[in-house]
């Protein structure tokens, strides 16, 4: 895993040189499946605050989780429901009480297509 600065020095770069204020920054933490929680929490505030316009936070282990991370980071969130993931699947009404702002689906309707074939 690389160490936070780096992904603060690209952020920087790409705020610096965003010509479209409709371009979001999305920044990806995968901190918590291997160095913990906090470790998670604390890249995306530095995330947030080289500008990141959005967390992508990544492995969180349940519902108390994706709260508390809504609850330490002041951004908008994006959540990944992905089958065989480490984070348990939620309904987009859990997310959106859960406090989170997009939701994806990366590989269900790919799933989808593999088990009909």
């Amino acid at each position: 895993m690389r160490p936070p600065d780096v992904m603060i020095q690209k952020l920087r770069a790409a705020v610096k040189m965003r010509r479209d204020p409709n371009f979001l920054l999305i920044a990806r933490t995968d901190a918590r499946g291997v160095l913990g929680f906090d470790a998670a929490v604390e890249r995306a505030q530095a995330y947030v605050d080289a500008g990141a316009d959005m967390i992508f936070p990544e492995a969180l282990k349940d519902a108390d989780e994706f709260r508390a991370f809504r609850e330490a980071v002041d951004a908008p969130l994006l959540a990944n429901m992905t089958e065989f993931g480490k984070s348990p699947i939620f309904t987009l009404d859990e997310l959106r009480a859960l406090g989170y702002n997009l939701v994806i689906y990366p590989v269900t309707s790919l799933r989808f297509a593999l088990t009909a074939i």
